[in-house]
C-alpha cells in the first residue's frame, strides 16, 4: 500500500522538481508566440491561403492563441491543482491530433508550407515528448497486490482519455476545417464583374501588368471588352507572371470594386503607370487617375486577399495557358473556348467566340 502511494507522490512531485518539468513551458510559450504572430498576419506567403481556412466558421489564429493560453495556465498551476497536471497531456493530445490534420491540409490541399504553422506543430510535438519523458519514471515504479490493480486501472483510464482526446482533436478539426468561398466570405462575386452580370455568357480577360504581349494586346482587349460588356459578364483577372504585378494588384482590385463606371479608362492610366514604375506608391496611383476625376480609396487586407484568391481560382479552373488569355464561356450551353496570345486576341475574335459558345 505504501509503495502505491509512493508512486503517486513521485509522479506528481516530479514536474515541480524535474528540469524537464520546467522545460515544458518553453514549447508552450513558443506556440503561443507563433499563434500571436499568425493572428497579426506576420508570416510568409505560404500563410496566405492557410489564413482563408476556418474552423466552424472562425479564423484559426484566435483559436490557437486561446488554446495555448489555456495550456499555459494549466502548466503554471500544475503543482497547485492535480487536475491541471492531468489536463496538460489531454490538451496536448488533442492539439497533436489537430496539428496532424492541419499539416495534411498544407501538404496535400494547399501545396505549400506555412512556416508559422509548422513551428506550432513542432512545438506541440516537443511538448508531448517532454511530458512523456517526465511521467515515465513515475509509471515505472513497482507496486504489488490490490494497489497495483488500482493504479493500473487509473493508468488505463488516463490512457484511454488521452487517446480519445487525440482522436477528438483529429475528428473535430477534420469536420470543422473548411475554406469558404473567399468572395462569399467578404465580397460578393458580382463585385469583380462588369457588364451584364446575370448573363449566362461570360468573358474572363487574363493579363499581367508587365507582360509585353499583354501590353501589345491591350488595345484590342479594351475594344473587345467594350463590345462584350453589352451582352456578357466580363471579369478582368490579374495573373502575376511577373512578380512586379503584385505591386499593382491591390490598386487594381480597389478600382474594379469601387470605380466600375470609369474602370476601362483607369485601366489605361494604370497601364501607363506600369511603364514608368514597378513599385507604385499610393501617391503615384492617385496622380495617374486624378485626370479622370477618380480618388483612390484602398480596400482592406482581407478584401484584397479575397480578390487575389478569386483570380487564382479562375486561373486554375480554366487552366489558363499564360498571358494574355481570354476565356469565353456560356453556362447555358456548357461551351468554353480560350483565346491565347496576340494573334488570337482581337476584338473581332472575342465577339465571334462569344457568339460561338452562346450558339447565337
Amino acid at each position: 500500500m505504501g509503495e502505491g502511494i509512493g508512486m503517486e507522490t513521485a509522479a506528481s512531485a516530479g514536474p515541480g522538481k524535474s528540469a524537464r518539468g520546467y522545460l515544458i513551458g518553453v514549447p508552450f510559450a513558443a506556440a503561443w508566440i507563433l499563434s500571436a504572430l499568425s493572428w497579426l498576419g506576420i508570416c510568409t506567403d505560404g500563410c496566405e491561403e492557410t489564413h482563408l481556412y476556418r474552423l466552424f466558421g472562425f479564423p484559426l489564429s484566435p483559436f490557437g492563441l486561446g488554446f495555448f493560453t489555456l495550456c499555459g495556465l494549466a502548466f503554471l498551476t500544475r503543482n497547485r491543482f492535480r487536475f491541471s497536471g492531468f489536463l496538460i497531456p489531454v490538451l496536448l493530445s488533442g492539439a497533436l491530433g489537430s496539428e496532424i490534420v492541419l499539416l495534411w491540409i498544407q501538404k496535400y490541399a494547399i501545396g505549400r508550407w506555412c512556416l508559422l504553422c509548422v513551428g506550432i506543430a513542432l512545438s506541440v510535438v516537443t511538448a508531448c515528448v517532454l511530458v512523456a519523458l517526465e511521467r515515465l519514471p513515475g509509471v515505472a515504479i513497482r507496486i504489488r497486490g490490490a494497489e497495483r490493480n488500482f493504479v493500473m486501472k487509473r493508468i488505463a483510464v488516463k490512457t484511454v482519455l488521452i487517446l480519445f482526446a487525440f482522436l477528438a482533436g483529429m475528428g473535430v478539426t477534420a469536420m470543422g476545417l473548411k475554406k469558404p468561398d473567399a468572395i462569399a466570405a467578404v465580397l460578393p462575386a458580382t463585385s469583380f464583374a462588369f457588364g451584364v452580370t446575370e448573363s449566362s455568357a461570360e468573358v474572363y480577360i487574363v493579363t499581367d501588368w508587365f507582360c509585353p504581349a499583354c501590353r501589345a494586346a491591350e488595345p484590342e482587349i479594351l475594344k473587345g471588352a467594350r463590345l462584350a460588356l453589352r451582352k456578357a459578364k466580363v471579369v478582368f483577372v490579374d495573373y502575376p507572371i511577373h512578380p512586379e504585378t503584385y505591386n499593382f494588384i491591390p490598386f487594381n482590385i480597389s478600382f474594379i470594386v469601387r470605380e466600375k463606371a470609369k474602370y476601362l479608362e483607369i485601366r489605361e492610366a494604370m497601364a501607363a503607370l506600369a511603364r514608368k514604375t514597378k513599385e507604385p506608391t499610393s501617391e503615384d496611383v492617385q496622380a495617374a487617375v486624378s485626370p479622370l476625376g477618380v480618388k483612390y480609396v484602398p480596400l482592406n487586407y482581407v478584401d484584397v486577399m479575397a480578390g487575389m484568391q478569386y483570380f487564382n481560382t479562375l486561373v486554375q479552373k480554366f487552366k489558363v495557358p499564360g498571358t494574355p488569355s481570354v476565356v469565353v464561356l456560356d453556362s447555358r450551353t456548357g461551351k468554353t473556348k480560350t483565346l491565347f496570345g496576340i494573334s488570337e486576341i482581337t476584338s473581332d475574335n472575342i465577339m465571334k467566340t462569344l457568339a460561338e459558345v452562346s450558339g447565337k
